[in-house]
């Protein structure tokens, strides 16, 4: 039927997509604030005729039913507009949207639940690289600590919907439970993912495997959240490391050259609960570590490093006072190797080979 309509249809249609359907979108946007570029948007990729589709099957039974010629035509030229606005305008939408520089950036920022000292250090390390950061908690001392940093914060529950919606969740990138129970955590991350379905969800995930009796649904959201930081994380121990002071905060890159020492080197500080990295810039973007990370050269790391110095030689030395943690370089993590069985040499020794 619809190559029965010969040339004539296809120039039909050609009206239809570039006078009717730009006229009616002009008219229905009149006075409502949209610019030029988001109009001619509409007007490319307005609705295809799903609809159209179903009304004209209808008619063309109630035409035939009345003995009325014409309906297969009407049917046959609505699929030939929606065959042709679909693959020309359809395919080509999101290079029109970039062409016309309304397509929408990657989302940043973060929603953390947790004011505990981690969830500070990770909010102010986003928020020194500009991205939107805001903390919920329900602890009011922790919030307080947080405000005094500069923090926006929300002292409220971070299971509750309307909290997470008023602190922005559906325009951020990324939501990262970090309160010290691991268990907690996960039902705060699978609520998340549940409501908004943010595109990147990290929890601090509890000692041993997640519980099996979770339901499907349960679990399928669980497979999309991603350990933060380690697979099994000591958050309370790295948090109290924090408040004693007894931490340094590094920033190193992997290199090409010796890129397999150095990631021995780093992945054995972790092992030995030493290191904890915290975040990693690649191609010029920021983003929390996941447990089991997939380090490659040129990654910018910026980590914390346990400083095991008695807590009465710090005390001595002006360690344990109120100080802003500053990103530096370390000779602990750029210099100094470790044991031996740390940088497991066998598998070295073998790459080298």
């Amino acid at each position: 039927s619809v190559i029965a309509l010969g040339w004539g249809s296809v120039l039909t249609v050609l009206t239809l997509m570039f006078v009717v359907r730009p006229i009616s979108v002009i008219v229905c946007t009149w006075n409502s604030g949209t610019n030029w570029r988001q109009k001619f948007f509409l007007s490319w990729i307005a609705p295809k005729g799903i609809v159209s589709a179903s009304v004209a099957s209808l008619f063309a039974i109630l035409l035939t039913e009345r003995g009325v010629n014409g309906g297969d035509s009407i049917k046959a030229l609505v699929f030939l507009t929606i065959l042709m606005t679909v693959l020309f305008q359809g395919l080509t939408a999101r290079w029109v949207a970039r062409c016309l520089g309304i397509s929408s950036a990657p989302a940043t920022g973060a929603v953390i639940i947790g004011c505990n000292p981690l969830g500070r250090l990770i909010g102010r390390l986003l928020q020194e690289q500009g991205e939107s950061v805001v903390l919920i908690d329900t602890d009011a001392e922790l919030c307080k600590k947080a405000e005094s940093e500069n923090l926006p914060v929300f002292a409220s529950s971070g299971l509750d919907p309307d909290v997470l919606e008023e602190a922005g969740i559906e325009s951020m990138g990324t939501f990262i439970a970090l309160t010290n129970n691991g268990e907690v955590n996960l039902v705060l991350a699978q609520r998340a993912m549940e409501e908004f379905s943010p595109p990147r969800v990290f929890a601090v995930f509890p000692h041993g495997s997640p519980n099996n009796s979770q339901t499907a649904k349960n679990k399928v959201n669980l497979a999309k959240i991603s350990p933060a930081f380690l697979g099994q994380l000591p958050i309370k121990t790295w948090n109290q490391y924090l408040s004693d002071g007894q931490v340094k905060l590094g920033k190193t890159v992997l290199n090409d050259s010796g890129f397999a020492f150095q990631q021995a080197h780093f992945a054995g500080l972790i092992e030995e609960g030493e290191l904890l990295p915290l975040l990693v810039k690649r191609d010029s973007t920021l983003k929390i570590v996941k447990a089991a990370e997939e380090w490659q050269a040129g990654d910018e790391i910026i980590f914390l490093l346990h400083d095991s110095r008695p807590k009465l030689l710090k005390r001595l030395s002006g360690g344990t006072s109120a100080t802003r943690l500053v990103i530096e370089k370390l000779s602990e993590v750029e210099e100094v190797p470790i044991a031996a069985s740390a940088l497991k040499l066998p598998v070295l020794m073998k790459q080298a080979s």
